[in-house]
């Protein structure tokens, strides 16, 4: 009797590829001679089911539990309590580590953290070498892995010569190489540039329908979380909402307490049903929304009939702009990076750059505060020569603040005090002056005196670039340089970063000069984009003019802003829309505006 009850409970848990109850994981925290001084509960009670060809979405703000809860399906973590059975396999078992991480690969935010080979053949075959796969075997294997990734033709090339998004292409190809059953991915886009991420959101798709891959996929974009059949939303350790797309969304105050943010389509067909303007509500897309608006308003589109819009002007280079390139050129050994770039931003304007991966945006970035220099052209911060040997190059750095993408790369003091002011003390002002500054800027960021003593790596990583804003700006900066400012921050930490910068353009009159993939966030608030490809400025000028001439030049695919999308595809029907909006607020009362007549 006990055998059958044993197989029957053995073929319950093997027809899930995940199958966890009652888990409980704890974070211990010890001083400097190993003594405990603090217990962590990062998972608390989770109960979780993931049938076999699952897509799921795990959402939840900095801090939730996500991550911590993807490393214990890899059994990266183990739990202190609870059941963790993968594909039948008792997870909690140290003898079947081999074989849970055989049927569960993880990718991870940053593809440089799990790139190990110098050529993308050698690297696709590292994960599945270590499990012990045939040479023979494996091969095939890593052919396979390029070929459903779009990297065959590049199997020979160095990986240093991928752009973010093919390395991040690379890392699934080396889990697939593996054999993996299930797919864990954290954070897998928050670093790629909306064409990059579009295209991995598209290849696990394919994976999941061709391969009959279980996806697990955690991310802060809510609109990204509509690809999975089924969404969870963490809250402190726990399950806090669970379900289909329809189900999650239909309770928008709910998602705004869990510190998300609803996707702009949703937002836009539930404003538009609440004004009377649609039927339903249920629409998650700009495609979605356009055909229902057809639909029920036949009569406001003019067939036939497509509405071109102004392309954006030239701006000629001015020389007396606060910051200038001219013709300037870089090159990383034989990989030229920029190719005679020219731009200026005047004083107290905020210049948001955009591009894919690869393009140059960061490298560009670290030319002005001189962390390198180029082989070519000229750059002047205020008219004075960033590349003259000459120059003061602390009193360069004083005046233009830099923050780098990971802000870990500039915390290094022993607690969030001591990095605050280190600058500050290498000015010559007196101690009394650079500790009024700290707690002063320390306390503008946004964090609470509890973090004064703590060590940079206690706090989650929207903590961190606040910390390092802090530092820079505690050096009273006129200029403002940052490098992807909101990338892995959740929704609450974006719009509070976006706010925070936005007041110490406006409010202080910081000029700001950002590199940035948010391209909603570009639209909303910048004076002006610039657009880098190849090296080069592609395109310049007022957001909405830039936007809209990329979403004609093909730009959806390579990721426009919802807003232009939204507007442009209306135009294109026949919609006879003003100038494109640039928020999705207004973009509704224009299309009211429009359904009114």
């Amino acid at each position: 009797m006990s055998r059958r009850i044993d197989f029957f409970r053995w073929l319950i848990y093997y027809s899930f590829m995940i199958k966890i109850k009652d888990m409980e994981f704890e974070y211990y925290d010890r001083d400097e001679e190993g003594n405990l001084t603090e217990m962590i509960s990062a998972i608390r009670g989770i109960r979780f089911e993931a049938e076999k060809g699952a897509f799921i979405a795990l959402c939840g703000r900095n801090g939730s539990g996500k991550s911590t809860f993807a490393k214990v399906l890899n059994r990266l973590l183990v739990p202190a309590e609870g059941t963790v059975m993968i594909a039948g396999i008792d997870a909690l078992n140290a003898e079947n580590a081999l074989e849970i991480r055989k049927r569960v690969g993880m990718v991870f935010q940053n593809p440089e953290d799990q790139l190990v080979g110098s050529v993308v053949r050698e690297d696709c075959a590292f994960g599945a070498e270590n499990l012990g796969v045939p040479e023979k075997e494996l091969a095939g294997r890593v052919d396979d892995a390029l070929e459903a990734v779009g990297l065959s033709e590049k199997a020979e090339a160095p990986v240093e010569s991928l752009s973010g998004g093919e390395k991040q292409k690379l890392a699934i190809a080396g889990v697939l190489a593996m054999g993996t059953e299930c797919m864990v991915l954290d954070e897998a886009t928050s670093m790629c540039d909306p064409a990059s991420a579009r295209e991995i959101l598209q290849l696990l798709d394919k994976l999941h329908r061709e391969k009959k891959l279980t996806i697990i996929f955690i991310t802060h974009n809510m609109t990204e979380a509509l690809c999975a059949d089924m969404i969870y939303v963490f809250d402190k350790g726990r399950i806090a909402k669970s379900g289909r797309k329809q189900a999650i969304f239909a309770n928008t105050e709910k998602i705004d307490a869990l510190g998300l943010e609803v996707p702009m389509a949703v937002s836009v067909a539930r404003k538009l049903k609440e004004d009377g303007y649609l039927r339903t509500d249920e629409l998650y897309s700009v495609g979605e929304i356009c055909a229902r608006l057809l639909k029920e308003h036949p009569y406001a589109f003019v067939k036939g009939v497509k509405l071109e819009a102004g392309k954006p002007k030239k701006l000629p280079v001015n020389p007396k702009s606060a910051i200038l390139f001219d013709s300037v050129s870089f090159s990383y050994g034989k990989n030229k990076v920029l190719d005679s770039l020219s731009f200026s931003v005047a004083k107290g304007e905020y210049v948001v750059i955009t591009g894919r991966t690869g393009a140059g945006k960061s490298t560009l970035l670290q030319l002005i505060p001189r962390l390198l220099s180029p082989q070519s052209g000229q750059i002047y911060v205020d008219g004075i020569d960033v590349n003259d040997r000459t120059t003061d190059i602390r009193s360069l750095r004083t005046k233009v603040g830099f923050m780098f993408q990971y802000p870990e790369q500039q915390l290094f003091a022993e607690n969030v005090y001591e990095d605050v002011v280190f600058g500050v003390r290498n000015l010559g002002i007196s101690e009394v002056e650079a500790e009024k500054r700290a707690y002063e800027c320390i306390e503008l960021v946004g964090l609470s005196q509890d973090v004064y003593d703590l060590p940079p790596d206690k706090l989650s990583g929207g903590e961190r670039r606040r910390v390092a804003l802090a530092g820079v700006l505690a050096l009273q900066p006129e200029y403002l340089v940052m490098d992807e400012p909101f990338a892995g921050l959740d929704p609450e930490g974006r719009r509070s970063m976006e706010e925070l910068i936005l007041a110490l353009n406006k409010e202080a009159g910081i000029t700001v000069l950002l590199v940035s993939h948010d391209l909603d966030d570009a639209l909303a608030h910048a004076d002006r984009v610039i657009c880098i490809e190849n090296g080069c400025v592609v395109t310049e000028g007022d957001p909405a003019e830039v936007f809209c001439a990329q979403y004609r030049d093909g730009g959806v695919k390579a990721g426009v802003p919802f807003t232009t999308e939204l507007m442009c595809t209306l135009r294109d029907r026949g919609m006879e829309l003003s100038p494109p909006a640039r928020t999705p607020e207004a973009a509704v009362c224009e299309i009211e505006r429009c359904l009114r007549k």
